[in-house]
């Protein structure tokens, strides 16, 4: 066939090794076995980052693998096995960053932490970092931050006067696992309990129907009080950033939202 090199029967099984030599198959990686498989495989039930508020469909989302500098993986701990959340915020950052005691662990290696200022009467909750986050060490980066830095500015704030966290510090592939959701709650909810801002914001349906039941169109346009453990919290639910950029015919109730926050800030 015209443009086609024909090789000899030698010299095409020559080609084959060295490509499987190049690829790597020709070198062990383990004694054992291993299902590689095993963690790649999302249960049918729980909840899907991206998820819209209005009823829409899905994102599918990629695993982010790159850890940042400095940042080591953590083994999972085996069996279900619990240790204590540490009782200071600044331990417990520490504990997010390192601890194979959270879902995130079985997930990826980056884990993008809270940040701005932890004393500040306004912490915001997102649900998990987007695309590109990890790749910038930055929760909300690329033009979904250009859009959550204005509608900060919007309300005369900005990232030095908020604490932003995130449901889940890594970006999960396909559905949360019940199990793992009610960790990540438990979680939050002690995360909010240290930080103790004076009004909470959160950001989408995931973290919305983890923490006030419902997701965010039926929870948004009143405040909401929330129990965190030792005390409550006033809470808003809005929109995600994401949500908001896709539908911007949204943003005149994310506006109602984010006014209704304000009100005694």
């Amino acid at each position: 066939m015209e443009g086609v090199t024909a090789f000899s029967g030698h010299e095409a099984a020559a080609s084959l090794i060295r490509w499987w030599r190049d690829a790597g198959v020709d070198t062990l990686v383990d004694d054992e076995p291993r299902d590689w498989l095993a963690t790649s495989n999302p249960l049918p039930t729980g909840e899907r980052v991206g998820e819209s508020d209005a009823g829409r469909g899905a994102e599918s989302a990629r695993r982010v693998s790159a850890p940042l500098p400095g940042r080591s993986a953590a083994v999972p701990l085996p069996g279900g096995e619990r240790v204590e959340l540490p009782a200071d915020l600044t331990a417990f950052v520490a504990w997010m960053r390192e601890s194979a005691d959270v879902p995130e662990a079985r997930w990826g290696r980056t884990r993008l932490l809270p940040a701005g200022n932890a004393q500040a009467d306004l912490m915001i909750l997102i649900d998990a970092p987007d695309r590109g986050d990890a790749e910038t060490g930055t929760l909300l980066s690329g033009s979904l931050g250009a859009l959550f830095d204005k509608m900060l500015g919007a309300i005369g704030r900005d990232r030095s006067s908020i604490w932003l966290a995130s449901f889940a510090t890594v970006r999960p592939v396909g559905r949360v696992p019940e199990d793992a959701l009610k960790r990540l709650t438990a979680i939050a909810r002690h995360h909010i309990g240290l930080v103790a801002p004076k009004r909470l914001l959160i950001m989408g349906d995931l973290p919305s129907r983890a923490l006030l039941g419902t997701e965010v169109m039926q929870a948004r346009g009143e405040l909401r009080s929330l129990d965190h453990g030792n005390a409550t919290v006033e809470a808003v639910a809005t929109f995600h950033p994401r949500l908001l950029d896709e539908r911007p015919a949204f943003k005149a109730q994310a506006w109602k939202d984010l006014q209704l926050l304000m009100k005694g800030l």
